[in-house]
């Protein structure tokens, strides 16, 4: 299997900076999923990478820029729905695993005073109490065994594999004794599957190498990010209150979270 150099790769991500700082050959791994986010029996498939080595991992989304769209239909004689399909040209997906650090850092995008915003989001890592059980099958030509975990108010069913002795998986989910192939919460809303798996996948520099996001983007918390989060519906709905005609009014109804993290720890509230 070919080598490549993994500076060049994290070039393509965009918005990241590599930094050479130490004397060690590191081997790297390049595992490619597919995020499927399945709410309101509507699957919406993602495509990620996921680049490690033994100290951190990142996990970053493959993906087009998508447009926002606005569309006006008739709903009465005198009254019309506006009707918005928004997809916002925010930036990409990106989740950084520090293992030494113990530590996650997001890059996310947020609505606030009226236009698109990106933050790094930084949160100490919350190790998953995994159920390793004695089920198996085969992924991949992968020998997989079944772990059971809790995080953020969903129960994952895991797969990880022995026969790849790191401890990374998709997203935030980590910390078996083997890579994790595939993982899906128990209603099926939240689920990643492994599509290609590039082992070994060295650095040919002497180096190990560091991540930094770019220093365009504000460095919050996690319980910052959450009250953010929290004002979203009232930042859209006065971004879209601006655009309607006069005397127009907007009504907004209150619909089912599609949130993948459906709670926090203790000292983190909406």
């Amino acid at each position: 299997m070919k080598n490549i150099s993994i500076l060049i790769v994290f070039f393509l991500i965009g918005n990241i900076n590599l930094l050479a700082q130490s004397n060690n050959n590191k081997s790297y791994g390049k595992i490619t999923y597919e995020r499927v986010l399945n709410f309101d029996s509507n699957p919406k498939p993602t495509t990620f990478n996921l680049l490690f080595n033994p100290d951190f991992s990142v996990f970053y989304e493959l993906r087009e820029e998508p447009k926002e769209e606005a569309t006006l239909k008739p709903s009465s004689d005198d009254e019309f729905d506006l009707s918005f399909d928004v997809k916002f040209n925010g930036s990409k997906y990106i989740v950084y695993t520090d293992f030494e650090k113990e530590i996650i850092q997001s890059q996310v995008s947020l609505f606030r005073d009226g236009k698109q915003k990106s933050y790094i989001v930084e949160e100490k890592i919350l190790k998953i109490k995994w159920e390793i059980t004695n089920d198996y099958k085969m992924i991949n030509t992968l020998k997989a065994q079944k772990a059971i975990g809790s995080f953020r108010g969903r129960k994952y069913i895991a797969w990880f594999t022995n026969q790849i002795p790191v401890k990374y998986g998709p997203w935030k989910l980590n910390g078996l004794p083997g890579l994790i192939l595939n993982v899906a919460d128990e209603s099926n809303e939240v689920m990643f599957f492994v599509k290609e798996i590039k082992i070994p996948f060295q650095s040919n520099s002497e180096t190990k190498n560091d991540f930094k996001f770019s220093s365009d983007f504000d460095k919050i918390s996690l319980p910052e990010y959450v009250k953010l989060k929290g004002k979203q519906i009232d930042e859209v709905k006065k971004l879209f209150s601006s655009k309607l005609p006069r005397g127009a009014k907007m009504e907004m109804t209150n619909s089912k979270s599609n949130n993948i993290e459906l709670e926090f720890e203790e000292t983190i509230k909406y």
